[in-house]
């Protein structure tokens, strides 16, 4: 089956605002200088965030278009939880004074249907995988799919984890919260590392029927590589924040399985195997994910896997249940947001 019969609406250009897009990329350009930012934002605010600890960090995680943004969505509304937002795009280093910055430059407020075309609305309070791009600042490889990504409890990179670490504080402090939540599909490589770092952490595995995520997989490249002919910096943009899932840059996760990779290569480039290519993608990362599970009980036990189905099929059930797993009180729970989101219906493919 081809590509094209999965691309219905020919996309409308995308539109971004261009401020945050040229800030993006000059804090990319300059990693010293950033990094420098960091560090001066981290001893301005050290007495306030010296006795934050990260507790139980909150790890969402498996194939894009599984249900990570509406669960993500749901969670940020939890006040114990913290966030990346859009607006960090412009620089995750920096999280209290970027939203600091934002209280003043009125841009990107008003919600609108993000590049996915996929009726969610965002603006730049909406959470967002931002991380990322500090992943990308301390580890070379990571978005080389010809080796393997996976990290373990052999690796090590002390920079790396007292910056992230400061990082995750500073977002704590700046949004009065106790616990963080991170929405990064990467990070399903780097399970091992980050129970290494904390071991308290709390993994969230979502999963979908294949027939259907592959097909929204299928449909989000196409709009993707469209939208890249109609607005030339998108491409440039989705390489400064490390995603890149889908479009003409497009990466896989290797999880030790370079030969898998080749072959996904291959068939992606002929458009009557096309769509087996994302099948076998879907097959590798859920086969990984089975198997890394079985052989790590003890991370295993710090995991929830939760069906895009029954997220949308019966939201309150799986809600409560995720709350409960994550240890989040929920009296806590604002009454009207919740119910919005114990009422969710499935987005457009």
């Amino acid at each position: 089956m081809s590509k094209s019969k999965f691309f219905i609406d020919r996309p409308q250009k995308f539109k971004f605002p261009e401020s945050m897009y040229f800030l993006a990329r000059f804090f990319h350009n300059h990693p010293k200088f950033n990094l420098k930012l960091c560090k001066w934002e981290s001893k301005r605010l050290r007495k306030k965030i010296d006795n934050l600890q990260v507790d139980r960090p909150i790890y969402v995680t498996g194939l894009a278009r599984a249900g990570s943004t509406v669960t993500v969505e749901m969670l940020g509304k939890h006040p114990d939880v913290a966030y990346h937002k859009y607006l960090h795009a412009v620089n995750p280093f920096i999280p209290h004074w970027i939203q600091q910055i934002a209280k003043v430059v009125p841009i990107f407020r008003k919600p609108v249907e993000r590049v996915h075309k996929d009726t969610l609305m965002v603006n730049r309070d909406s959470p967002e995988a931002v991380e990322e791009p500090i992943w990308m600042r301390f580890f070379d490889t990571i978005h080389n799919d010809r080796v393997s990504n996976i990290f373990d409890e052999e690796t090590s990179n002390p920079e790396f984890e007292e910056t992230y670490d400061l990082i995750l504080r500073k977002l704590m402090f700046n949004q009065k919260s106790t616990r963080y939540v991170a929405k990064n599909n990467y990070n399903v490589s780097r399970l091992k590392y980050l129970h290494k770092l904390y071991p308290d952490l709390k993994i969230v595995i979502m999963i979908r029927h294949p027939i259907n995520h592959i097909a929204s997989m299928v449909k989000q490249d196409a709009i993707l590589t469209e939208l890249e002919t109609l607005n030339k910096r998108l491409l440039h943009w989705t390489k400064i924040i490390g995603h890149r899932e889908y479009g003409s840059a497009k990466i896989c996760v290797n999880v030790d399985s370079t030969e898998t990779i080749e072959k996904i290569r291959e068939l992606w480039e002929n458009e009557e195997t096309y769509v087996e290519g994302w099948a076998v993608q879907w097959n590798m990362i859920y086969s990984y994910i089975t198997e890394f599970l079985k052989n790590n009980k003890h991370i295993a036990d710090n995991t929830l896997i939760i069906r895009y189905e029954d997220l949308t099929d019966k939201s309150a059930e799986v809600i409560d249940e995720l709350l409960d797993f994550l240890e989040l009180p929920e009296k806590k729970f604002k009454g009207l947001e919740a119910e919005k989101f114990k009422s969710l219906h499935p987005p457009k493919t």
